[in-house]
């Protein structure tokens, strides 16, 4: 009688596996920032360890700075793993500004015509929480540059496709650093730049809530130029 040889895996590999999973969830978007993440009874279970395990990966993570935790509510993800496209230097140049720009507009905009025809009513207000997450960092004048990220970010979820999630992903540090050198090199007073933004955020959200994908491009499409105008002549 042939022997069955089950590999039974050790606590030290089944805990590698949940903390590899778990940096894996949050770089690839399934996780996005201010998302909560499973709770530790659920991944005690999932991944057949005790709950002091799980504690330990938390800890991990926590250490890394990519989850933290809210009494009573849960572990919740507060940033993203860094990849090779997140080093400083990614933008160091005008035509790697322009470069980024032109892909943007290839890229967001497609995504925000997915996101028009793919849309429910969980989606738009998902997407609503992170344009109202702007606007009160604006009220309290800040500059939002990672909310801003966030609300992009939520649309690309909301196409449903992995590609364009992970492409926009891997552009955050791009992304974020562009938008803060605009709100330096404007001419227009903050709290004008804030309402130009919020009102061009507004309309792509109205767009995809008429699941209306050629006003969606369109709406994009100003948004990003504006944005790069801000950055260009300090002004849209």
């Amino acid at each position: 009688m042939a022997v069955l040889n089950v590999t039974t895996k050790t606590k030290v590999e089944k805990t590698k596996e949940l903390h590899e999973d778990m940096r894996s969830w949050i770089l690839r978007g399934q996780y996005l920032r201010g998302s909560r993440l499973p709770t530790e009874a659920e991944l005690a279970n999932r991944y057949e360890l005790s709950r002091s395990a799980v504690r330990d990966v938390v800890a991990q993570l926590k250490a890394e700075g990519l989850v933290a935790s809210r009494q009573g509510s849960g572990l919740f993800v507060i940033a993203r793993p860094s990849t090779a496209l997140d080093a400083p230097n990614f933008v160091n140049n005008f035509n790697d500004l322009i470069a980024l720009f032109d892909f943007r507009m290839l890229i967001e905009t497609e995504s925000a015509v997915l996101a028009a025809k793919k849309r429910n009513e969980s989606d738009i207000e998902r997407i609503e929480d992170k344009h109202h997450a702007l606007q009160d960092v604006f009220r309290n004048g800040g500059q939002g540059t990672q909310e801003d990220f966030d609300f992009h970010l939520q649309i690309a979820r909301t196409s449903g496709n992995k590609f364009l999630l992970s492409s926009i992903l891997a552009l955050q540090t791009g992304v974020i650093f562009s938008a803060k050198l605009g709100k330096k090199t404007s001419d227009l007073p903050r709290f004008l730049q804030s309402r130009q933004v919020s009102q061009e955020h507004a309309a792509i959200i109205d767009a995809i809530r008429a699941a209306d994908d050629t006003q969606a491009r369109a709406a994009m499409q100003h948004h990003i130029e504006a944005s790069l105008s801000r950055i260009l002549h300090g002004q849209p």
